[in-house]
């Protein structure tokens, strides 16, 4: 660009020479000749004249030239980087009598300047012919042109600039005087291709007046920068001085659009120094810095900014700095040491309460804020790069923040839609630093969806700000949640510390934070700590220690955000205690509710069938299964634990491998120890599905009956060692549904047990009215058998069995019947064997080949009702198919009711259990004296006909029975 200004001026000297001598002796078109070769050897651009050239006289000197172009180097291939349609060029007499050049006019119009740096570093207007730095010097100063061919000849010493002047008096350039320079719409264009820079001014219309170059030259121009319209105005004293190195005054300013910059003062170079005051100030400081080629992400507002600078190349100072954007103020001062190899500079900022908006919009984030900025930092540094200024960068002071809010943080969605969530108010905090290198303090707090957090942290702020490790602890503080991190933090390295977190009710927690749980006792305490790191997009746990409820054990794993997140992850717990979420009793307090049960409608309305309980109504919950969260992410996880605890069912031993891709879950129990046995199994639930699918494999060994099913199902009468296998499927959305929709096989084989509760072959023997009511069970009876087997099909939750076998020493029974899961109800025919007694019978070995047969009855025995406290009964019905050969096995056997038959006297008891038996038949509508009719008192057939219906018994049954008849 030196080289431009050199050369544009030799180009100006050369004119105003051709203009003044070669006139008066050429015609025009050897004028245009003579111009364009002159040119072409003074400052090596060729010059294109493509239009005519008119020359006058009078009143002064005066060229008119149109359609002029001028071509550097690169001018071979017609590429110019100055042209105009016109050029007015106008030269006052004076000048040719040895007074001052005076021109009168220099009118440029539509001149087009190209100014272009190709990556290899050449210009468009380099002249063919280089210059050296005393040819231009010499050029501009005094305003001689060096003749090329001269170059070669031997140098000549110079003449000390003293006696140059006193030789030639006033330099060329002292003596020139400028009445009017125009250009009228102009266009220039600056393209840096290496750099990729252009910038272009068109519509340029410039006036400049410059009477005397030591006096006073004005400038005054408007333009169109970046589609916007520009105006440059100003002034300088004394250019000549200038140049010489005075301290001269300037005045200049330049507007784009609204936005103005301004310097006055006084200035000088060689050496350089400056006495100026700077200013600017606009109304949108993102369009100011947009203009000068940087982009702000949201705008500050307006700007204004004023400050004095002052110095020489020894030193630098910017005092009585005063700034402003939008509502925030600063004031301060910058002093810079420049006479070391090294710059050094010191300076302060005071920050005048300023709002927290306008902060984030100036470092580029636009969410809507409040509250009042304050600080006061003094800062040193030492660096000739902003690299290293940065690296050596220290500050101390402390900065304030007070009534603060931010808001539109788009968190509302995640905490279930409460658009109170995307505002924090209350702010509070204020920041001391200490020196970059040492330990800066936060402190403060804050609130968010209506709960208070404190909040404190200290970090390290050179290694931060340098993008190395650096330590860094934070901590918040709630009613809810405490929260802390300690550990160091890097730009490029992410974090690696320590973490911890803890609440006293994780299930309040969840749901201020929108993710609601159902009801319940569980998700209370929970506290974890452990090492955790951040790298990139993955986050890794180790030594994760953590409890929840009763629950304890420690984790280790990693997350890896992606567009569905991975997750590995290894849990070894002490115990894991499953009441707090699943409650205790099985689904006894289930979601359906569902009010009285239909035995106790039964019972207000004296029906005497048999009871269905409040479980069987109550025992599956209605409320929706969401298996959607199985879709959020690829799992693979491991799980180990000492002891599994649910309500009375205690597993030991554990462990557990489970995965989950694309919305399956694949879970593989791969060690279980229980109830004395052990077990493995397969779960499978597929949550892709419209309906979630879940499929079961388990097969159970030698668990001791009476504890695990009296734990798991309240199945309190059935005691051995078991053996359970179990292959199901099932589809649906709810609890109910599930148990509705199982299908599958399972099986069970109970050895050296027993049926406790009940004796069916005592019962059989000692037959009595009460069998008509049906058995109720004892606790300290039992049905003893040295196998129970049973296989099952199961189809829309109910279990079919038709191969049920019990063997023991008293009883052989086989049976077949259904249990009905969704309704937790049994429905059961048994074919037992009864033996009449063993007692005072010897051992007696059987012959070879006798019959197996029992000595006793067989009595159908009917089991039914709710399978926590079913109803056992023999089929009546059955035996009275043949009445003769019961009342004679009756008698053989004996017992309370074959006495009755036979007239004997029944006990107290059995007469209460009779009466109550009529009163629950006849619905309390008939009152009958039991021991009345046996004593013959009372002869009523209707009564008689009456307890028969009632009690389901053939017409005549009971009157034959009492005139001993068969």
């Amino acid at each position: 660009m030196r080289r431009l200004l050199i050369g544009l001026g030799g180009l100006f000297f050369l004119l105003v020479t051709v203009v003044l001598v070669v006139p008066l002796f050429l015609p025009k078109d050897a004028i245009k000749q003579q111009v364009i070769a002159e040119v072409d050897k003074a400052v090596g651009w060729r010059l294109r004249l493509d239009g005519p050239v008119s020359l006058s006289l009078l009143p002064g000197f005066s060229l008119i030239a149109e359609k002029v172009g001028l071509s550097g180097e690169a001018g071979a291939d017609g590429i110019e980087f100055a042209k105009a349609e016109k050029i007015e060029f106008g030269l006052a007499w004076a000048g040719l009598f040895g007074g001052d050049i005076q021109i009168t006019q220099i009118s440029l119009h539509q001149p087009d300047i190209f100014l272009e740096i190709a990556p290899s570093g050449t210009t468009s207007w380099a002249p063919r012919r280089d210059l050296t730095p005393a040819e231009e010097a010499a050029e501009i100063l005094s305003g001689e042109l060096v003749n090329p061919e001269s170059q070669s000849a031997a140098p000549v010493a110079e003449a000390p600039s003293e006696d140059r002047a006193e030789r030639t008096g006033r330099s060329a350039i002292e003596r020139i005087r400028i009445d009017r320079l125009d250009i009228v719409d102009g266009r220039l264009v600056y393209h840096d291709v290496a750099n990729a820079q252009r910038h272009e001014v068109s519509a340029l219309n410039l006036t400049m007046t410059a009477p005397d170059l030591q006096g006073e030259v004005t400038l005054d121009s408007s333009f169109q920068w970046k589609e916007l319209p520009a105006t440059a105005k100003g002034s300088v004293t004394n250019p000549i001085g200038f140049l010489a190195g005075e301290l001269v005054p300037v005045d200049v300013t330049v507007s784009v659009d609204e936005t103005t910059l301004g310097a006055a003062g006084q200035i000088g170079i060689e050496p350089l120094r400056s006495d100026v005051a700077i200013s600017g100030m606009g109304p949108s400081l993102k369009e100011a810095l947009r203009l000068a080629g940087s982009e702000l992400a949201s705008d500050p507002g307006a700007f204004s900014i004023f400050s004095k600078v002052e110095g020489d190349e020894a030193a630098i100072s910017l005092s009585d700095i005063s700034a402003s954007v939008g509502s925030l103020g600063a004031d301060g001062h910058l002093d810079a040491d420049l006479r070391g190899e090294v710059p050094a500079m010191s300076g302060r900022l005071v920050l005048r309460d300023s709002g927290l908006e306008d902060l984030l919009a100036l470092a580029g984030q636009s969410f809507p804020a409040k509250g009042l900025l304050s600080g006061d930092i003094s800062f040193e540094a030492a660096g000739a790069e902003p690299e290293a200024l940065m690296a050596t960068l220290n500050a101390k002071g402390a900065i304030r923040l007070k009534g603060g809010e931010v808001s539109g943080l788009g968190l509302a969605d995640a905490m279930g839609g409460d658009t109170s969530a995307d505002v924090v108010s209350d702010i509070a905090l204020e920041l001391d630093l200490n020196g970059l290198d040492e330990t800066a303090n936060l402190r403060g707090g804050l609130s968010w969806r209506g709960e208070s957090f404190t909040v404190t942290g200290s970090a390290t702020p050179a290694p931060l700000l340098d993008g190395r490790a650096a330590p860094v602890t934070v901590n918040v503080k709630g009613r809810k949640v405490a929260a802390g991190y300690q550990g160091t933090v890097s730009g490029a390295e992410g974090l690696s510390g320590a973490v911890s977190v803890e609440t006293a009710n994780l299930r309040e927690l969840m749901a201020w934070m929108g993710q609601d749980v159902e009801a319940g006792s569980g998700l209370r305490n929970f506290k974890a700590s452990g090492a955790m790191s951040v790298a990139g997009d993955t986050i890794r746990f180790e030594e994760t220690r953590f409890s929840l409820d009763e629950t304890s054990g420690e984790a280790n794993g990693q997350v890896t955000f992606a567009e569905r997140p991975v997750v590995k992850a290894r849990l070894a717990l002490n115990a894991l205690v499953l009441d707090p979420y699943f409650g205790a009793g099985k689904g006894g307090q289930g979601a359906s509710g569902g009010g009285g049960s239909a035995g106790e409608a039964g019972r207000a309305t004296g029906n005497a069938a048999p009871q269905v309980s409040s479980r069987a109504q109550s025992g599956w919950s209605d409320a929706p299964i969401d298996f959607s969260g199985l879709n959020a992410a690829d799992v693979d996880f491991s799980i180990t634990t000492k002891e599994i605890r649910w309500d009375k069912i205690k597993i030991d031993e554990s462990g557990l491998s489970a995965t989950i891709r694309g919305g399956v879950l694949n879970a593989k129990l791969d060690t279980l120890r229980l109830y004395g046995g052990s077990g493995s199994g397969d779960v499978q639930v597929d949550g892709s599905a419209a309906l979630p699918k879940v499929t079961a494999k388990f097969n159970l060994s030698d668990l001791s009956a009476y504890p695990v099913l009296a734990d798991a199902a309240d199945f309190e009468w059935i005691e051995g060692k078991a053996n359970i296998s179990l292959d199901v499927a099932t589809q649906g959305a709810s609890q109910r549904a599930m148990v509705q929709g199982l299908g599958g096989a399972a099986g069970f084989n109970f050895a050296d047990g027993a049926i406790r509760g009940i004796n069916i072959p005592k019962m059989v023997r000692g037959l009595s009215i009460e069998t008509l009511l049906g058995w109720g069970g004892s606790s300290t009876e039992k049905t003893d058998f040295s196998s129970f087997v049973a296989s099952f099909d199961i189809a829309q939750g109910v279990a079919t069995n038709t191969d049920l076998s019990l063997v023991g020493p008293l009883i052989r029974m086989t049976g077949k019947g259904t249990t009905d899961m969704p309704n937790r109800t049994l429905n059961w025919r048994l074919e037992p064997k009864i033996v009449a007694t063993l007692e005072g019978q010897a051992p007696t070995p059987r012959a070879k080949g006798s019959e197996k047969k029992l000595a006793g009855l067989g009595v159908p025995v009917v089991v039914e009702g709710s399978w926590d406290k079913p109803r056992v009964y023999p089929d009546i019905k059955g035996i009275l198919e043949n009445p003769e050969e019961a009342y004679k096995q009756l008698q053989n056997m004996g017992g309370e009711l074959s006495k009755l038959l036979k007239g004997g006297k029944p006990d107290e008891q059995l007469v209460d259990a009779a009466n109550e038996a009529i009163q629950k038949a006849t619905g309390g509508k008939t009152q009958i004296d039991v021991q009345k009719v046996i004593e013959g008192d009372v002869d009523d057939k209707e009564i008689l006909e009456a307890v028969e219906k009632g009690f389901g018994l053939p017409s005549g049954f009971l009157g034959s029975f009492g005139k001993k008849k068969n």
